[in-house]
């Protein structure tokens, strides 16, 4: 679609994740500068917090989107290379305008991405995603000022202030007497810095693996067990107590455990939730999105709390965690969202702080907190869509094989079938359709995979 004479967008991804493509093919200087002048616009000659990951193309996107910003009147307060979450504290703390992360998450390094932020630290909503767009298609952008009178200031002091608040969580000298050998592998990200420094303030021994952030990506950036075999026989010559990895912009966790390795990234809420809900209050609402494992009604169920699910995307289960009161959420990729650290979105820091302090509380082994919880049965899958075939189609299609008991259509296709769950939706960030599938044993899942292949391709 072509929004404007000048700016052609079609190959970008929009989405409630913010805007992100290809460096030249996509997402080139025009389109970032198109997307900067809408958001300067929007900011109203405020501050704005900018934070980025360690894509070589950083640098100079932020260049631009700084130029914009000073170029209509606001300031900008820089934090550098830092993760998600921080740069949406600050946004938070700094009581800022707004915020932009720069960072195409997990996407490969020739991807790059805004992630808008808004006043205290939520994403982007899907009405000022909206908004950000139609100033781009009217050209309506705020004009450039002969005498701007924004600054450029460091962040360095907030960053401090989100760390201190992720400790207030939990029980800093427990685990500080525990004296936990932790291993981290941040990919080369913007979890590089921080996390190993997160951790030494709570007394661990840290073992950094990966934590240059030299614009490479040493591994695949998605930190799922499969992209993290290369990385176990490092993790098992630390003989760390526990290890972590991270993706790029360091807002999704995943575990390693002496005994196991690389685990999914499915296991890193429930285990963060175990030490959430042990001093909550009996019906306490939890908010995991349509694509998150069984396994946290299973720890919801032990201490008397409800489930609720949302909407695929952080800003999705935000939303449905405010509205409900919830006081724990996240989704099944390892993202851990705790409403009383001003990040309240995915965050790193939050889920290695809650399952260090489980750890420590009681006095179990990784893996010994891995086994209370059942096996896990699931596979995630993504597919083009076949050529003539519509969404649409697909969905009557999977509804039709599977003769659903309940069905939900919020967001793509969620059917429950005889203790199992199959998810179809287009991604928001690639041009695919994911399939996840849960079941309650192998045999189960292996069958139910044949059924979905025999929908995706016939």
């Amino acid at each position: 679609m072509r929004f404007t004479k000048e700016y052609d967008l079609s190959s970008l991804m929009i989405s409630i994740s913010g805007v992100r493509g290809k460096i030249g093919q996509g997402f080139g200087l025009e389109e970032a500068l198109a997307f900067s002048k809408s958001f300067a616009s929007m900011m109203n000659g405020g501050t704005v917090v900018i934070g980025r990951d360690s894509r070589p193309s950083g640098p100079y996107l932020e260049s631009l989107l700084t130029s914009a910003l000073l170029a209509s009147g606001n300031s900008v307060l820089t934090l550098g290379l830092v993760p998600t979450p921080t740069t949406k504290a600050v946004v938070n703390l700094s009581k800022a305008n707004g915020g932009i992360m720069i960072s195409a998450s997990h996407n490969p390094m020739d991807w790059n991405a805004f992630k808008f932020i808004s006043k205290k630290g939520f994403f982007f909503s899907a009405e000022e995603n909206k908004k950000l767009l139609s100033i781009i298609q009217n050209s309506s952008y705020a004009k450039e000022q002969i005498s701007p009178k924004g600054y450029i200031d460091s962040g360095e002091d907030y960053i401090d202030l989100h760390l201190s608040s992720v400790l207030k969580r939990v029980n800093v000298t427990k685990i500080k007497k525990k004296k936990f050998t932790v291993f981290v592998d941040a990919v080369g990200g913007a979890g590089s810095y921080v996390v190993p420094r997160f951790l030494q303030m709570l007394g661990c021994k840290v073992v950094a693996h990966n934590c240059n952030p030299d614009g490479t990506f040493p591994r695949p950036p998605e930190p799922t067990a499969a992209a993290l075999k290369s990385v176990e026989p490092y993790f098992r010559k630390s003989k760390a107590d526990i290890g972590f990895a991270l993706d790029p912009d360091a807002d999704r966790l995943v575990l390693f455990s002496p005994k196991r390795g690389a685990v999914s990234e499915e296991y890193t809420l429930p285990l963060a939730l175990m030490n959430v809900l042990s001093s909550a209050k009996k019906k306490a609402k939890v908010v995991v999105n349509l694509s998150t494992s069984f396994l946290n009604e299973d720890v919801s169920s032990r201490f008397g709390a409800e489930v609720i699910r949302s909407k695929v995307g952080e800003a999705n289960v935000v939303e449905e965690m405010l509205k409900t009161k919830a006081v724990f959420g996240g989704e099944g990729n390892g993202g851990v969202i705790d409403p009383n650290i001003p990040s309240f979105g995915r965050d790193t820091l939050s889920g290695i702080a809650h399952i260090l302090n489980l750890m420590a509380e009681t006095g179990k082994s990784i893996d010994a907190l891995l086994a209370e919880l059942p096996e896990l049965y699931m596979e995630k899958q993504s597919f083009p869509l076949a050529k003539g075939m519509s969404l649409e189609s697909l969905y009557e299609k999977f509804q039709s094989t599977f003769s659903p008991k309940v069905i939900s259509e919020k967001d793509g296709l969620w059917m429950y079938v005889s203790d199992s769950w199959i998810h179809i939706r287009p991604s928001n960030t690639e041009p695919i359709f994911r399939v996840i599938t849960e079941t309650k044993s192998k045999s189960d899942l292996d069958a139910t995979l044949k059924r979905v292949k025999q929908c995706v391709e016939s």
